[in-house]
C-alpha cells in the first residue's frame, strides 16, 4: 500500500474532501491499495482517453490532472457513482483538466470520430464472465484509433497468497457490502488476458506493478495496428496463398 506522493495525487483526493466520511474513506482506500501512479505512466500523455468502469472517478480525474493534453472521459454503469464523480470534479478549475463523466449500459463502448487514443480498465474485467469479457474487449479494439492503446489493469492469479487475499476482499465488496456492482468474480491471469488481446490482433506486453502492494497488480498493454485492416489482409493472404516473396 502506498500513500499519495505527488501534487496531482493530493489534488485528486482533495476533490473528495466534502464527499462525506464514506466517500472520503472509499477514495482514499482506493488510492492506497491501487498502483494508480504506476498505471498512469502507461497511458498516452495526449489525446482522447476513455476509462471504462471508472466508478467514483478517482483514477479518471488523476489521468486528466496529470496531463492537460489528455481529453478524458470516464464511464460507468452505476449512475450514483457517476453523479458523485461529477460533484467531486466540479471543484476543478476550468484550465486544470479536460474531463467528463457518463453513465452507460453494461457492455457498451462509446465511439468517437477517429477512435480513442487509449481505452483504460482499472479492476473491472474480473466482474465479467469469460464470454462477456472477450466481447467487451473486442468492442474496445473496434473503438480504438489505429495505433491506439488498450490498457488493462487487473489483479493476477499469482502469487497465490496475494490472489486469495484479493478474492476475499472482492467477495466482501460485491456480496456483503455491495460497494461494487458485479455478479461474477472470475479473475483472469495476465497470460490469459495477453493471449486474448493477441487473438484480437493487438501487439501485447504485460508487466507486474505490485511492488509494495498487498494485491498482485498487473497491467496488460495492447496496441492496435496502425492499419486497422491489417488482420483481414493477413487472413486473406493465408487463405489465398498470396505472398510478396
Amino acid at each position: 500500500m502506498k500513500p499519495p506522493r505527488t501534487p496531482a495525487a493530493h489534488r485528486v483526493l482533495t476533490l473528495w474532501a466534502d464527499a462525506g466520511r464514506a466517500g472520503r474513506f472509499h477514495t482514499t482506500a482506493r488510492w492506497w491499495s491501487a498502483p494508480f501512479a504506476e498505471l498512469e505512466l502507461e497511458v498516452p500523455l495526449a489525446g482522447d482517453i476513455l476509462e471504462i468502469g471508472c466508478g467514483h472517478g478517482v483514477f479518471t480525474s488523476y489521468l486528466a490532472i496529470t496531463s492537460r493534453a489528455r481529453r478524458v472521459v470516464g464511464v460507468d454503469i452505476d449512475a450514483d457513482k457517476i453523479q458523485r464523480a461529477e460533484r467531486a470534479c466540479a471543484g476543478l478549475e476550468p484550465d486544470e483538466a479536460t474531463l467528463r463523466f457518463e453513465t452507460i449500459p453494461s457492455g457498451t463502448v462509446p465511439r468517437i470520430d477517429g477512435g480513442w487514443r487509449s481505452i483504460v480498465f482499472a479492476d473491472v474485467l474480473y466482474l465479467l464472465g469469460r464470454e462477456r469479457r472477450a466481447a467487451l474487449l473486442a468492442e474496445c479494439v473496434e473503438a480504438l484509433a489505429p495505433g491506439g492503446l488498450l490498457v488493462i489493469k487487473e489483479v493476477d492469479t499469482t502469487p497465490l497468497l496475494k490472489a486469495k487475499l484479493t478474492y476475499l476482499q472482492e467477495l466482501i465488496s460485491t456480496k456483503v457490502l455491495r460497494i461494487t456492482d458485479g455478479h461474477t468474480l472470475e479473475f483472469a491471469s495476465s497470460e490469459e488476458l495477453a493471449a486474448l488481446l493477441v487473438d484480437l490482433g493487438l501487439s501485447v506486453m504485460a508487466k507486474r506493478i505490485d511492488h509494495g502492494y498487498l494485491h498482485p497488480h498487473c497491467v496488460v498493454l495492447g496496441t492496435k495496428p496502425m492499419r486497422s485492416d491489417l488482420r483481414s489482409d493477413l487472413r486473406s493472404e493465408e487463405t489465398t496463398g498470396d505472398s510478396s516473396f
